[in-house]
């Protein structure tokens, strides 16, 4: 490790000074040690700047699904991250890229594991904002390693990821990636819904209902792009309104020529329930089902594969 063989190199430097009892030399010697640290570079991030290593080999991430989604979308294969609390693992396309499993270091940003991070020996760590606790967070983990953090909107994945390409100096790399993206949103054109078509995207849990928002969450920030749009009577939503809930006497609101159903897994009693519901069949939509810890959140990747199998839903 680098902190091992400075420390080497300062023993031999002290042990020198003593031999020669030349204390002059021996400032001058630490000072030379003291301004090689490493190549490091400065990057700007959410929280000020950071001096960090020109090639990282061991980073942490402390987001497990959109932003450890950018970062291995870009190569980099983190040694610790955390699982994502909302659907429990990473995403099938995040765990298609991960040559080993990353050190469990939590279940949530705001339930690090500060132990298992340290023990982690990350050389950079990378997180996002998100709720009141982010600089709280960013304050305890940022003594361990370099740390850089992702100005972070749930709708806003491809700023997300042009941040995160930022950090890594690998801005080439985010450009092809989203070149790549918006030629399958071209090629899905063809299968687009016709102008003026509705989409709604809810989400079922075992003790919920809820619709995603056109203006505030990852799944519709995608399908917009292939022209589907929420249907008037539902809240656009917004960088704090990701969802809405839904109660059982309004199922109405889900009204639309479309509908997704993300689906949480052991929910299929509350799917059937909700299919089997006469004010749900009196709807009259094309209905697909979709589960919901492969598109509920992420960025580039998910976001590909949604378009690839969301272009012309119910045709």
């Amino acid at each position: 490790m680098k902190f091992g063989r400075i420390g080497g190199r300062l023993g031999v430097a002290v042990v020198s000074c003593l031999v020669a009892v030349a204390v002059t030399a021996c400032s001058a010697d630490a000072t030379s040690t003291q301004e090689n640290p490493g190549d490091v570079r400065t990057v700007q991030h959410a929280f000020g700047e950071t001096s960090i290593p020109v090639d990282p080999q061991r980073v942490a991430v402390l987001d497990g699904d959109r932003t450890m989604e950018a970062v291995v979308a870009l190569g980099v294969q983190p040694v610790a991250a955390v699982k994502p609390p909302l659907t429990g693992d990473y995403a099938p396309v995040v765990r298609a890229l991960l040559a080993d499993e990353p050190v469990d270091i939590g279940s949530a940003d705001s339930d690090i594991d500060i132990e298992a991070l340290t023990a982690a020996g990350p050389d950079l760590i990378v997180m996002r904002t998100e709720g009141e606790d982010s600089r709280a967070l960013f304050d305890r983990v940022a003594p361990i390693a370099p740390t850089v953090v992702v100005d972070y909107a749930p709708a806003s994945w491809q700023s997300t990821l042009e941040q995160v390409a930022e950090f890594f100096d690998q801005q080439d790399t985010a450009e092809n990636l989203l070149a790549d993206y918006r030629r399958t949103v071209d090629e899905s054109q063809a299968r687009a819904p016709r102008e003026g078509s509705t989409l709604t995207i809810a989400r079922v849990r075992a003790d919920s209902l809820r619709y995603m928002t056109q203006d505030g969450s990852f799944p519709y920030s995608v399908l917009a792009d292939l022209g589907y749009s929420a249907p008037a009577q539902q809240d656009r939503g917004s960088d704090a309104v990701q969802t809405v809930d839904v109660s059982p006497e309004l199922i109405d609101v889900l009204d639309a020529d479309d509908i997704v159903l993300l689906t949480d897994a052991g929910t299929e009693d509350a799917v059937t329930q909700l299919r089997q519901n006469p004010l749900f069949i009196g709807l009259g939509a094309r209905v697909t089902e979709l589960p919901s810890k492969d598109y509920l959140f992420g960025n580039v990747l998910t976001a590909q594969a949604l378009v690839e199998t969301a272009a012309g839903l119910g045709g």
